[in-house]
C-alpha cells in the first residue's frame, strides 16, 4: 500500500468498534488513477453518494471528498484508488441508535496498479462457470457495501481452479457477473448483459459502457444461454474491457471485443 488515510489524517488504524468490522456497515468504490487524476471521479463520487442514501449513512460532503481524492491522488502515474465509508463506531448492536452525527469514517488508500492487467485485456482470459450462488435482495441489489464474503468465497474458488475467472448465478439461477466484475456477452449478433437489479454490483465500467452503446441489450441471462455466445467480456474501474478468450474451454471471438476496446478508449 503506498497511502492510506483515515478522515484525512495518514494512518492505517482504525477502532475495533468500528461498524464497518463489526458488521460490514458501509460501502467502498474502486477506482483507476492515470497521471494524478481520478478515472470517472465523478462517477464515483455518485456511487458513494447513492450508496450512503440507500444505507442511510451519513452522507460525506462531496465538495470535501472531491478535493480530498485530488489531493491525494497527485504524483501517481498508475494505481489503485480504494475509498471506504463506515458507520464508525457506536450504537447498540446492530441498532445505529445513539451513533453521533460525525461517527462515519471515510478511509482513502492507494497501491499498486496490477501489471498484468495489460497484457491480459490484449490476449484475454479463460472463465469457466462458478458452483456457487449469489444471494438475492431488494435492499443490497446493485450497492458496493462491505459485505464480501460472497465475493471471497468466489475467489477462492477461483484460486482452487484453472480457469482465470468464473460466473455466477443468484439462488434464483440467473446468470449475475464473474467474481469482481460485470459480464457482457454476444448472443445472436446482439451485445448483452444480465440484469442485475437485485443481485451483484452496478459498476461504474457497466454503467459508462451502457450509456455509451445504446444498442446493448439489459436481460435476464442463463448459463444455457451463455453456452452459444459468440463473444464475451468482463469489465470494471480497473481492468476496463477484459476480453474472454475461452469460456468452459470453449474458443470466443477476441477480435470483436478488441474492436469494442478502441472505440471505448477515450471514455473509460
Amino acid at each position: 500500500m503506498k497511502y492510506c488515510s483515515i478522515n484525512g489524517q495518514q494512518q492505517t488504524n482504525i477502532a475495533v468498534t468500528d461498524r464497518g468490522l463489526a458488521y460490514g456497515d458501509g460501502l467502498f468504490t474502486t477506482a483507476k488513477i492515470v497521471n494524478g487524476t481520478v478515472v470517472l471521479l465523478e462517477k464515483h463520487i455518485e456511487r458513494l453518494t447513492h450508496g450512503c442514501q440507500q444505507l442511510k449513512l451519513q452522507l460525506p460532503s462531496n465538495i470535501s471528498l472531491r478535493e480530498q481524492l485530488a489531493s491525494v491522488v497527485k504524483g501517481y502515474s498508475l494505481a489503485v484508488l480504494k475509498v471506504m465509508i463506515t458507520a464508525g463506531s457506536g450504537g447498540r448492536g446492530y441498532s445505529r441508535v445513539g451513533l453521533s452525527d460525525n461517527a462515519a469514517n471515510i478511509i482513502i488508500m492507494i497501491s499498486d496498479f496490477p501489471s498484468h492487467y495489460e497484457t491480459l485485456a490484449q490476449q484475454g482470459i479463460n472463465v469457466g462457470d462458478s458452483k456457487y450462488q449469489i444471494a438475492t435482495s431488494s435492499m443490497l441489489g446493485g450497492i458496493k457495501h462491505l459485505n464480501r464474503l460472497e465475493q471471497v468465497l468466489l475467489r477462492t474458488e477461483v484460486d482452487e481452479r484453472s480457469e482465470d475467472d468464473l460466473i455466477v448465478t443468484n439462488c434464483q439461477g440467473d446468470v449475475i457477473e464473474a467474481t469482481s466484475s460485470n459480464l457482457f456477452y454476444w448472443l445472436n449478433e446482439q451485445l448483452c448483459t444480465p440484469e442485475i437489479s437485485t443481485s451483484g454490483v452496478d459498476g461504474i465500467m457497466r454503467q459508462v459502457l451502457i450509456a455509451k452503446n445504446t444498442e446493448i441489450k439489459v436481460c435476464k441471462t442463463s448459463f444455457e444461454e451463455l453456452k452459444y455466445a459468440q463473444a464475451m467480456f468482463i469489465s470494471n474501474s480497473l481492468m476496463g474491457i477484459m476480453p474472454v478468450k475461452t469460456y468452459n474451454n470453449r474458443l470466443l471471438d477476441v477480435d470483436v471485443v478488441l474492436k469494442l476496446q478502441r472505440r471505448m478508449k477515450g471514455f473509460i
